[in-house]
């Protein structure tokens, strides 16, 4: 897995380079702009997204249990990157209030997590 996440930083690289090179006299407009823009932050958190897979499979595999913050941040990194990619002009509103809404059940389930995880720390040291 950690040659498939260097591979693919390798390849975003290379990607964005040359996208700068092309797009430096071809980007004429606002919107031509946000599309770039919005292909890069799609690329780099697809890297992040791998990155915490493995770390999560990491954890796994040296404490023998799943994290349940590690998995809501990988949903809410891949919900947040497909977030960035929706066309807002021809998205139905009902999908993007249902993305909004899974987006804060997403943020208020790793905070609650988090907190219980702080909470049962504090009441047992020796057992963190």
């Amino acid at each position: 897995m950690a040659v498939g996440i260097i591979a693919a930083l390798g390849v975003l690289v290379v990607l964005v380079v040359r996208e700068m090179q092309r797009a430096a006299g071809q980007i004429e407009t606002v919107a031509q702009l946000q599309e770039a823009v919005q292909s890069l932050f799609a690329g780099i958190l697809l890297v992040v997204l791998g990155l915490e897979l493995m770390d999560t499979l990491r954890n796994y595999y040296m404490e023998h249990r799943l994290r349940v913050e590690l998995l809501i941040s990988v949903a809410l990194i891949a919900v947040a990157r497909h977030v960035i990619q929706l066309d807002y002009e021809h998205t139905p509103p009902g999908l993007v209030a249902a993305i909004a809404l899974l987006v804060f059940s997403l943020a208020a389930s790793y905070v609650g997590v988090r907190v219980l995880v702080h909470d049962r720390a504090a009441r047992n040291p020796d057992r963190s």
